[in-house]
């Protein structure tokens, strides 16, 4: 198996918070391909970027992938995500690597 994990904001970088329709579909997309997922809230987080520092709130998603091939797959719901999202960038992990993905 590959664990894999995506942090997803709660609100875009204007503060606009996403609806309970964006996640469900999220998670129904991981369902499908991982046969679940774990999930936990309030990931608070910071980082700095042009001079200023932002804070947000995310919810963490972990899914065991069923071995290597499927990671193709979820790195197209991570690319899915990021856009849906409305995200510059998203942090991932992929069997403990960590990587901050932008668009393709």
């Amino acid at each position: 198996m590959v664990k894999t994990m995506l942090l997803v904001p709660v609100a875009d970088n204007a503060g606009e918070v996403f609806g309970p329709e964006d996640f469900r579909e999220l998670e129904s997309r991981l369902l499908a391909l991982g046969g679940g997922f774990s999930r936990q809230a309030n990931v608070a987080g910071a980082w700095a970027y042009e001079g200023a520092v932002i804070r947000d709130e995310s919810r963490q998603y972990l899914v065991a992938l069923q071995g290597w091939r499927e990671v193709a797959a979820w790195l197209d719901i991570v690319e899915w995500a990021r856009v849906r999202f409305r995200q510059e960038a998203i942090y991932v992990e992929v069997a403990g690597i960590p990587e901050v993905l932008g668009p393709k």
